[in-house]
């Protein structure tokens, strides 16, 4: 860490301390110096700590167990930020309940008085769920003719297709991908039931059963998605492909959400994903962090206002004079982020002058914190991006409907590690595709996936729910 030469130069012989202005600005920063120094002594702290686990977990011993502290952290989060504890309401669901069968149920009629009159039925709804096998043998019809020397047999149903049915299939899918059940003990499950199956059979069911089938539903989600729509956001995250890292990328908005495992997250792996030639940009508005590779490919780029203030909200400094700086710079940014979205319900030309001219003022403060300086430097060469809102006050505030998106896959990482092998990543990609689109629609997962296993295609197609609330709300932002 370099000094100021102000301070490498003092002589306090020299100095004159009668001068409130010099010694304050003297005093700012020394205390820059000793919170510069803080934060470097505990970011080598933190590598000395990596260091000496590396060097156990070679020696085939455990690293130092992290353990997040009690103490609540000091940052600012106003009302409207923190995540508020629902209330609890006791709703009816009697009326809700599907009821399959009825049982009428007798008094003793030895018991009864002799006076005693017929009013009715009490109804009591008991709710159950059966768990056991159907399985069907198809018996074939076979005709031979001498004459043509053939044989005729009936045909099997379409919805057949190898020795397990569309529900058993749709039931494994389920369990893989929604309720993120590892294949060993959907095995254990189904076998229990009294199904006759391998732990090959159920990874075949995951990987290959109408994987063409389920392709096409993924390419036709992410195609009309993106035709449907003026604007998308976009995220990655990490992931691991024949124990390689890769990354998966998401591409999404409130109809829609396709995902991509590449092997890179650079520039031209996302023009692949969105079908751009070499320095072409799509004509959509885009919705991104400020990550380098998202830059230059849009028309229009708007950036994640929640994931610039995290930039603030991860600052730790050491001084409580530096503290008490940042909780107030918060509570500035907090006060300005409600603005934009009051603008966003009533935008006016005046108030988005009233709003470039905040930004302005905001972002030119100097606090005399150096690291929080640096900072609202940095988010003042995003305005345009940042604000870009105001020009269009329909686009969202922040991108967390793809960090929403990612975060069943993040957990599906940590059940099931990676895929192994390229069926199994297209697998991913298409399931993850089609079960976040479903969550959209309010569609049932599983009754998409057994329609799909059974061949009956009787459920309208995600791609037409797509377009036609696309219709609904022509911007869909």
């Amino acid at each position: 860490m370099k000094i100021p030469q102000e301070i490498q130069s003092f002589n306090p012989d020299e100095f004159d301390f009668d001068d409130k202005a010099k010694v304050k600005a003297l005093i700012g920063q020394l205390l820059n110096v000793i919170e510069n120094l803080v934060q470097a002594n505990q970011d080598l702290q933190k590598e000395n700590q990596q260091l000496k686990d590396e060097i156990n977990r070679l020696k085939g011993e455990k690293g130092k167990p992290s353990f997040k502290p009690n103490v609540p952290s000091h940052d600012y989060t106003p009302p409207g930020f923190r995540k508020e504890t629902r209330k609890w309401k006791k709703q009816g669901k009697k009326s809700r309940v599907k009821v399959d069968r009825v049982e009428v149920l007798s008094v003793d009629h030895d018991i009864l008085p002799e006076d005693a009159e017929f009013k009715g039925y009490r109804s009591v709804t008991v709710q159950n769920i059966l768990f056991k096998t159907d399985n069907v043998e198809y018996r074939l019809e076979r005709y031979y003719s001498p004459g043509e020397k053939k044989t005729y047999e009936a045909r099997l149903p379409d919805e057949v297709d190898g020795e397990f049915g569309h529900d058993l299939k749709a039931f494994v899918i389920y369990q893989y991908f929604a309720c993120r059940v590892p294949e060993k003990k959907i095995l254990r499950t189904l076998t229990e039931a009294g199904i006759v199956i391998s732990d090959g059979q159920i990874s075949n069911i995951i990987t290959e059963s109408c994987a063409e089938e389920f392709t096409n539903e993924k390419n036709d989600i992410f195609e009309t998605g993106m035709k449907a729509t003026d604007y998308f956001h976009i995220d990655d995250t990490g992931a691991r492909h024949k124990g390689v890292n890769h990354y998966v990328q998401v591409v999404c908005n409130s109809l829609f959400s396709s995902f991509f495992i590449t092997r890179k997250k650079n520039k031209d792996t996302i023009r692949e994903i969105l079908g751009l030639a070499e320095d072409e940009m799509i004509n959509k508005i885009m919705m991104s962090d400020d990550a380098k590779q998202f830059m230059f490919l849009a028309v229009l780029h708007a950036l994640c206002w929640i994931h610039e203030i995290r930039h603030y909200r991860k600052m730790n400094p050491s001084l409580e004079y530096n503290q008490d700086r940042l909780k107030e710079f918060l509570q500035m940014i907090y006060g300005f982020y409600e603005q934009l979205k009051d603008y966003k319900k009533h935008p006016t030309l005046e108030q988005k002058k009233v709003l470039e001219k905040r930004f302005d003022e905001l972002f030119s403060m100097k606090t005399g914190y150096q690291q929080l300086d640096n900072r609202i430097a940095m988010t003042r060469k995003k305005k345009e991006k940042l604000l870009l809102v105001s020009d269009y006050p329909q686009i969202p505030l922040h991108n967390n409907p793809a960090e929403i998106a990612l975060r069943e896959l993040v957990i599906k990482k940590k059940v099931s590690y990676g895929t192994k092998s390229e069926k199994g990543r297209i697998a991913w990609e298409n399931m993850m595709t089609i079960m976040d689109t479903c969550r959209k629609h309010d569609v049932s997962f599983m009754e998409y996936v057994k329609d799909i296993f059974s061949k009956r295609y009787s459920m309208p197609r995600l791609s037409t729910l797509i377009l036609e609330k696309a219709r609904v709300n022509t911007t869909s932002y």
